[in-house]
This record gives structure tokens, sequence and C-alpha cells, in this order.
């Protein structure tokens, strides 16, 4: 407590011989600048949680998150805390059984049910979002979506936590708040200094690019209103304000691009030439024209979904650009100089990372991001930045989830608890110069006492 540590601190240097009334002047001066209020729970590190699942294509991911009770301009600082990738795939591929789509997610909840304190439960808020499959079966079959969701929302209620919801995420909601995660991350909003604070960032945003299974979607900063107001949204985080664009090209994902480019050899009776030399594949029909993206084309409705092609590779780049061109609508990305009033958008990029989801397509996915960023968004490549290409910024899932939490704690009340005195964080190096001072003028004074001691026993010996 304050109080022994008051009354401790003028005895150690009170004494009046030699140098010691100067350290007692320092730890005097140290005395009035140590103490600040701090809030208990600084000192007893007590957090708050909150869960999302990110309802993709192919799987779902559950996500639980921690931050502080304190926050940061109204927003919380948060941290991943753990994460638990459902087993089974996405909730898009049970139409046929919806209610065990709800099931999947039994043993990820579980395992929230025992990481989260038990005495948090009710206040942990929990939500989930359907991103670009069940957006692509809500295109088709709403009702088969609808009923999926009622399935997933069941499931859900019967835990204790808090519900938030579980619903198609918009695009534009899983763009923004992709963009948010991302510069979350890279310390673009706030940053710990060394004295033990956070504080602004001075570094700017950056924009964000999102390469999904069945779209792509670019969220960025603007400093004018857009010429198109549905893209564009302003978020609040850290004191400060944001205005963003965000935009979604629909059927533009790499399983929708290799549905796509497959459907346009079959249709030309041709081989694939953005695949190795040799290789082939065995595709059904139905597998490629089905849904959205590939099905409008009346012509060819001739072969019906069981039919089966047998496509091979030819390893020819030429011929593969010009097939990955001719599935790029350019009238199609005119729309997105909307979000910059001058109409010009060129984000640096130099350098390409990404894994392809198999060898085959390694050409393909290739092919489709050089036309995707030079003909789709007009990029320069020679200029002198860079861009990359990742899923993880350091250890943390760059995906929406985090960007919609960091959202959600504008709205949780922060609790104000009451205060203790504890020592500022920048005064623990003062203190510790300090100690080293009276540590060396300590052992100094004793070793010329020794010294001294010494040197008089050699002069009575002398004399004797």
């Amino acid at each position: 407590s304050e109080g022994p540590a008051t009354e401790l601190l003028p005895k150690i240097g009170s004494s009046s011989r030699g140098h010691c009334g100067v350290w007692g002047k320092l730890l005097h001066l140290a005395q009035m600048c140590v103490f600040r209020d701090v809030s208990i729970y600084d000192l007893c590190v007590a957090f708050q949680y909150g869960i999302v699942l990110d309802a993709g294509p192919s799987r779902t991911t559950l996500f639980i998150y921690q931050w502080s009770a304190s926050k940061e301009n109204n927003t919380g600082v948060i941290s991943e805390h753990s994460s638990c990738a459902v087993q089974d795939p996405g909730i898009s591929n049970y139409s046929g059984s919806p209610g065990e789509a709800g099931n999947s997610l039994k043993p990820c909840l579980g395992q929230a049910m025992k990481e989260i304190p038990e005495g948090q439960h009710d206040q942990t808020p929990i939500y989930l979002g359907a991103t670009a499959g069940t957006r692509l079966l809500n295109l088709t079959g709403p009702t088969v979506s609808d009923t999926l969701l009622a399935a997933v929302t069941a499931r859900l209620k019967s835990y204790p936590f808090d519900f938030q919801g579980a619903e198609i995420l918009s695009s534009q909601n899983e763009g923004v708040f992709g963009w948010v995660t991302v510069n979350y991350l890279l310390e673009n909003f706030i940053k710990y200094g060394w004295i033990g604070r956070w504080s602004r960032s001075r570094k700017g945003t950056v924009g964000v690019m999102t390469i999904g299974r069945a779209s792509t979607q670019i969220t960025f900063k603007i400093k004018e209103r857009s010429t198109d107001p549905k893209n564009e949204v302003t978020l609040r985080l850290y004191g400060q304000e944001h205005r963003v664009c965000t935009h979604r090209f629909l059927c533009y994902g790499t399983d929708q691009l290799r549905k796509r480019l497959l459907l346009k050899t079959i249709e030309v009776n041709v081989s694939n030439p953005c695949w190795p030399l040799s290789y082939s594949r065995v595709v059904r029909f139905g597998s490629v024209h089905d849904g959205p993206c590939t099905g409008s084309n009346v012509s060819l409705r001739t072969p019906t979904s069981e039919d089966v092609f047998h496509v091979t590779g030819s390893s020819n780049s030429s011929a593969c650009r010009k097939l990955m061109g001719s599935l790029f609508d350019s009238s199609l990305f005119c729309s997105f100089s909307q979000c910059s009033p001058n109409g010009v958008f060129q984000p640096n990029i130099t350098r390409f990372q990404m894994r392809p989801d198999s060898l085959a397509d390694h050409c393909s996915i290739s092919t489709f991001i050089y036309y995707l960023s030079t003909r789709g968004f007009l990029f320069d490549l020679d200029s002198s930045g860079q861009i990359t290409f990742q899923e993880k910024v350091g250890n943390i899932s760059a995906g929406w989830a985090l960007g919609y939490m960091l959202n959600l704690t504008n709205t949780i009340p922060e609790d104000k608890p009451s205060s203790l005195k504890a020592i500022e964080y920048g005064i623990w190096p003062l203190l510790f110069i300090l100690f080293v001072l009276m540590l060396t003028g300590s052992f100094t004074r004793i070793a010329y006492r020794v010294m001294a001691k010494d040197n008089g026993q050699d002069r009575i010996l002398e004399g004797l």
C-alpha cells in the first residue's frame, strides 16, 4: 500500500553522513513521481471475451477473442485467445440435411465452454457470419439457406453465451471488417509505446484485396466522400473516424474461376492450356455448370449434369493468358473507380506470394491474379511498393472476424473499477538507475572504510 512505502523511503536516505543526504533527496524526488491511480483490473488482469464463427464455403472456424475490461477511447484492444476449426465442411454443404449444420459446431462450442470462465459465459457475445458459399446458395435456393441458418441459430442459442446473430454476412461488412483486421494487426490504428501505454499510430492505413473462393473484395480508406455511397462505410475506432470504400466482384474467386475455366475449355472442345502437360482429369458437367457464376449461358445446357468430359493439360502459357482474358468482363470493373473521386486507384504492387490449392492449378491461379490486378484493378506492377498475399499477419488470422469483434467492443459497456495506488510504468527505469547508483555508492563507501581501516592498522604496526 501507499502508507508503508511513504514512511519507508525517507528513512532509507535520512543519514546525515557524507553523501547519504544526496540519496535522500533523490529518493524524495522519486517518491513524488512514482505513484499513480491504476485500475484494479490492471493488477488482476481481468478480461472480457467474445466468440465469432466464420462460416466460409469450405469450413467453419470458431475464434475466441479477449480484451481488457478497460478500453482505449471506447474500443477494446483485442487479442486472439484461441481458435477451433470445425472438422466437417462449411454449412453451405448441408443443404440436404440442415440439422447437421448446427450439430457440426458442437465440438468447437464445447471447447469454448471450457476455455472461457464459467462466470462470464452469459456476458460473452457470440456471432456467426456466413460468407460467400452461403451467399451463392441464397441466390439459387433462398429457402434452403434460411433453413440452414435457422438450424445454426437454434444450436447457438442452446449455449449460455450472449447470442448476437447468425446471418449471411454482407459482402460490404466482410470487406470492411477484413480491412479493420489487417490494419489493426499492422498497428496502423494504435501502437504500444515504450512507456507502457497505447497511443495513436502515425502510420497510414493500407488497402486490402481479399481473393476468396467465390469472389474478390477490395477495400481501402478514402479522404473524400465517394461518388457511390452504397459502397462507403464510416467507422469510428479508438477515437478516430475512418471513411472506407469497399467493392465486391462476385464469381471472381478461385473456385469459381476454376469452374469457369473448365467450362470454357469444354465449350470450345480444347485441352486446358493452364494445366501441366499430360495432366488430365475427368470432369462432370454438373460440377462446373451448376451455380449462378457458370449456369447463365443457355447454349451450354445441351449436356446433362451427369455427362463427363476428359480434360487434359497442354501447358501453353500464351493460350492460358488468352483463355483467362476471355473470362474477364472489363465493364464490371469500371464502376470500381467510382470509389475514388478522381477515378484513379493504383496501389503499389511488385511481389506476389500465394500458395495455390493444387499444383495443377498453379498456372491458372497465377494468371488469374495477374489479370485481376492489371486488367481488373489496373495496378502498376512496375511501381516501387509491394503486395503480399497471406492468410495471417503474425500468428493471427487476417479474416473479417477480428474486425467484427473490434467494432462490437464499441457497443459493450466499459467497466469502471475502483482504483489503487501503483508505481508508474515509466518510473521503473529511474528507480533501477537509482538502485544501481546507491548500490555502487554503498560498495564504494564500504571499500573506502575497509581500506582506511587497513591503512590505520598498518600505521599502528609501523609505530610498534
